[in-house]
């Protein structure tokens, strides 16, 4: 197994929304999607973002992706203290540069870092997901880490308790969801930016399709 040399990166997603709110510095770590990564996984895995967009056009992208999955699976604890250095860099590049350091750590997948004591460990980052994982998303004590809960279709009920929890929910703007536009909370247009850490709560992100 070839270990890859960076972990974190940045993608188009990313660049729109540092272009928005210059203050941060901000990357993602984008693993390849699988069951043993994954919540919800047979649900999400149909529409999901890895396979969609440059990884369409570029089969290096997959194999990026694939190269860091591996790396996870095959040694998590030496992938921790990779990814922790990283981490800890990329803040002190946002303090010499007066910014806040911002990571989102599950681009594609839905690991809990929560075990690794990543979050204690850097407590001045602030980090921020999507996760379909209702259980995490629920026992999350981390100010510094903000989820936004993802519908998949399956997992109405769970939708509902957790916004009004005030935990915000991403869904999908497709017709089959439109029935969220009577709920009366906050609606949000998701695509302006991925920063959703700076969401008023309780609120539906509306994103995009993608294709």
């Amino acid at each position: 197994m070839q270990i890859p040399k960076k972990l974190l990166s940045t993608n188009s997603k990313i660049e729109k929304s540092l272009k928005e709110y210059e203050f941060y510095i901000a990357t993602i770590l984008q693993l390849l999607p699988s069951k043993y990564l994954c919540v919800n996984y047979k649900e999400c895995i149909k529409n999901c973002l890895a396979f969609k967009g440059m990884a369409k056009v570029y089969p290096s992208v997959i194999k990026s992706r694939k190269a860091k999955s591996d790396y996870f699976r095959a040694n998590p604890e030496l992938f921790i203290e990779h990814l922790k250095k990283e981490i800890k860099l990329q803040y002190k590049r946002a303090i010499k540069k007066h910014k806040k350091s911002v990571v989102r750590l599950n681009g594609f997948t839905d690991i809990d870092y929560s075990k690794h004591g990543i979050f204690e460990l850097y407590p001045e980052t602030q980090f921020y997901d999507y996760s379909a994982d209702y259980k995490k998303v629920l026992n999350n004590k981390h100010n510094n880490l903000h989820y936004t809960f993802s519908y998949k279709g399956n997992n109405l009920l769970e939708c509902v308790d957790l916004l009004k929890r005030g935990v915000n929910i991403a869904v999908i703007d497709i017709p089959e969801n439109q029935f969220f536009n009577d709920w009366q909370v906050n609606h949000i247009e998701g695509d302006k930016h991925d920063f959703r850490f700076l969401d008023q709560k309780n609120s539906i992100v509306w994103l995009s399709e993608k294709v």
